[in-house]
């Protein structure tokens, strides 16, 4: 009997061993996740999606092996209700969808997704050696943009064998979004760690490739981004408050702003004289508009963008009215779920800025969070599909890194 009872006594410590070298191995899957991030985008983007993924399950180890009472994270009550409710609706919307077993299949994958987002936040408290993290984004950072720069001055050289397609620039679109989300989040954490001239230095160099790259959306969104991040440094609550109720603005008007764009006279020819994209785009945002309107309740059904009825048709050479998704998240949510899901987006991007505007974060690395905010924001009203998954998992991703850069003990320098 005794040599039974011995291994039990022993037993507790060993366990508790193997789950501090189980935890220890998955934050160092999260420091990986964390180095290979941004390189991705320079070779091949859409491995952003598998990445947030992995980091998801990373996150939700880390989080059962080191506290398991604390799955459920209850700062994230708000969101995840918020979320969950989109998401619901989105599956209901299968129901009237052009094509329900497409919108059931891609709602799927969005809710796991978003599970795995869910689980990177929450983990942010369970990362034992943040400053390891951060350091590993920097460096695959600063990789990148060299990547970057080599990729365009040589016409793809490094992209070219990870991609079937005629090399073009645009090419590194993503990875400039990428880039204008994060540059002012580690710039100022480099600087509030005491590193002030390599912070400037950084953030100036990856701005600097920001604007050489050929991501129109990008210099846009990285512009945004700047004025907010002065605004929020000086005034940062007032000015969270005021950019949340703007948010909430655009979107609920989208159908009646961006939609109705091209009537403004000789808009279009402007847009086009910038870019032909743009023209193109203020022509299917209308086309969009005129969509909306038929089903402005419910929706067409999650995912079914590329489905409306008459979205294939030409327009111009080599232009349709609706290629895929209409390149604008608020238009998007309105033509897919209706009134519910414009409604249920405004009030999580509202959440987010409010969450800005309470947080206790030192005012320098809360105004480049706001940047970031602003930054994804404007992207998102000029670009993407809000479904498309390596969107999803770079809005994760870096929510879950600027969180976690926030975490490591700093000088708390202030400018100025």
């Amino acid at each position: 009997m005794r040599a039974d009872v011995r291994p039990r006594f022993g037993s507790r410590p060993t366990v508790r061993n193997a789950h501090q070298r189980l935890a220890a191995g998955l934050e160092r899957g999260l420091d990986l996740t964390a180095l290979l991030f941004f390189p991705l985008f320079v070779l091949a983007p859409r491995g952003i999606a598998p990445l947030a993924s992995a980091a998801g399950l990373f996150a939700g180890g880390l989080i059962v092996s080191r506290s398991p009472r604390a799955v459920l994270c209850t700062r994230l009550a708000i969101p995840a209700a918020v979320l969950g409710a989109l998401m619901t609706w989105a599956v209901f919307s299968a129901v009237w969808s052009i094509n329900p077993l497409r919108s059931l299949a891609e709602a799927a994958r969005i809710i796991g997704l978003s599970v795995a987002g869910l689980a990177m936040t929450a983990a942010v408290d369970h990362v034992r050696a943040p400053r390891r993290l951060a350091s590993c984004l920097l460096v695959g950072f600063a990789l990148a943009v060299a990547m970057a720069i080599l990729d365009f001055a040589s016409h793809g050289a490094l992209s070219r064998p990870f991609s079937t397609r005629l090399y073009q620039p645009a090419w590194l679109n993503q990875a400039s979004v990428a880039f204008a989300i994060l540059v002012l989040p580690t710039g100022a954490y480099l600087i509030a760690s005491g590193r002030k001239w390599t912070g400037v230095l950084f953030a100036s160099v990856v701005a600097a490739t920001v604007v050489a790259l050929a991501g129109t959306a990008a210099k846009a969104a990285l512009a945004a981004g700047i004025a907010v991040a002065v605004l929020c440094y000086f005034r940062r609550a007032r000015s969270a408050q005021v950019a949340a109720t703007l948010s909430v603005l655009v979107i609920v008007s989208a159908p009646l702003s961006f939609a109705r764009l091209d009537r403004v006279s000789e808009l279009v020819a402007t847009a086009d004289a910038i870019k032909l994209s743009a023209g193109h785009r203020l022509l299917i945002w209308s086309f969009v508009g005129d969509r909306i309107a038929e089903h402005p309740l419910r929706g067409w059904g999650f995912n079914s963008s590329r489905l409306i009825p008459g979205g294939g048709d030409p327009i111009r050479p080599g232009e349709t009215w609706l290629p895929l998704h209409p390149h604008n998240a608020p238009l998007q949510l309105w033509l897919e779920l209706g009134v519910p899901g414009a409604v249920l987006f405004a009030l999580l991007t509202a959440y987010l800025w409010l969450a800005l505007a309470r947080t206790g974060w030192a005012r320098l690395y809360a105004a480049a969070a706001g940047a970031g905010l602003a930054t994804v924001l404007v992207a998102s009203c000029a670009t993407y599909g809000i479904w498309q998954e390596w969107w999803l998992g770079t809005l994760w991703f870096s929510l879950f890194v600027i969180q976690v850069m926030v975490g490591v003990p700093t000088a708390d320098v202030e400018i100025g």
